[in-house]
């Protein structure tokens, strides 16, 4: 049995047409589970607990909900150019800060009674700390670029993300090369898919998205993040998900 995580990254007030779009989108292309990686705080402006309605809109979805970052804004770096350009909230940041952002994400989190297990970083950048602060407040999980890290166990999945960038000229590189990236990854036994809010600006994307997801379902069952790491390796049917140490990483995202 293979596998697809369907996850709709930077849930969040400010993208708040985008977000009813793509939910919408995925519900017409009968997507029964699908996550979404809400941000707390984004840009420090849009604290989503000020924002009823559309938690409200986020919560009768029933679908999961993934913490991504707090504000989901970092230093820009020409060293990460090539994988975000001001978004790596956590890829720089000392003890203290991962700590004091990690927290008041949490509060936010448990103010409006949202139930997350798992976390993603912006862009997929941790830090040295990173997986200590999530284990203090209980996460089970933490998603990174080509794995997803069980917290509890310390076992890695490798699991490629298949991603559009949204950032001039790479953008157009990312439409051209999404198709051949996913006939080359599709080999992995857990696949995911990141489609970004900001992807439903842009009809080609949605047309890609639509036709990759249609042939998505026909060939893997979908899961959610906290399905896969609550099995792990215990059933023989998740054997083909353990730690695969020898295989290269993979190093396509254009987000």
């Amino acid at each position: 049995m293979r596998y697809a995580i369907i996850e709709l990254h930077d849930v969040s007030p400010f993208y708040k047409e985008e977000v009813y779009n793509a939910v919408e989108f995925l519900e017409k292309l009968q997507v029964e589970k699908f996550s979404l990686l809400v941000i707390p705080n984004f840009r420090g402006e849009y604290a989503i607990n000020r924002y009823v309605p559309f938690l409200s809109f986020i919560e009768k979805t029933k679908q999961e909900i993934i913490m991504h970052g707090y504000t989901h804004t970092g230093k820009k770096r020409l060293k990460q150019f090539l994988y975000t350009y001001g978004e790596g909230e956590f890829a720089d940041a000392d003890l203290e800060e991962t700590y004091q952002k990690l927290e008041k994400a949490v509060e936010i989190f448990q103010a409006m009674y949202l139930d997350t297990k798992v976390f993603v970083p912006p862009a997929w950048m941790g830090n040295p700390w990173l997986e200590d602060i999530l284990c203090s407040f209980g996460f089970w999980g933490v998603g990174y670029r080509g794995k997803i890290k069980n917290l509890q166990s310390g076992e890695e999945i490798r699991s490629p993300v298949l991603t559009f960038s949204n950032r001039y000229g790479l953008s157009y590189l990312s439409i051209k090369a999404l198709p051949v990236l996913y006939n080359l990854f599709n080999r992995y036994p857990v696949l995911r898919l990141a489609l970004h809010t900001a992807d439903f600006r842009d009809r080609r994307k949605i047309a890609l998205w639509r036709l990759i997801i249609n042939q998505i379902k026909k060939e893997r069952r979908l899961i959610s993040y906290e399905e896969l790491l609550s099995k792990g390796g215990s059933s023989p049917s998740f054997q083909g998900i353990q730690p695969t140490r020898g295989m290269a990483e993979p190093d396509f995202e254009l987000s």
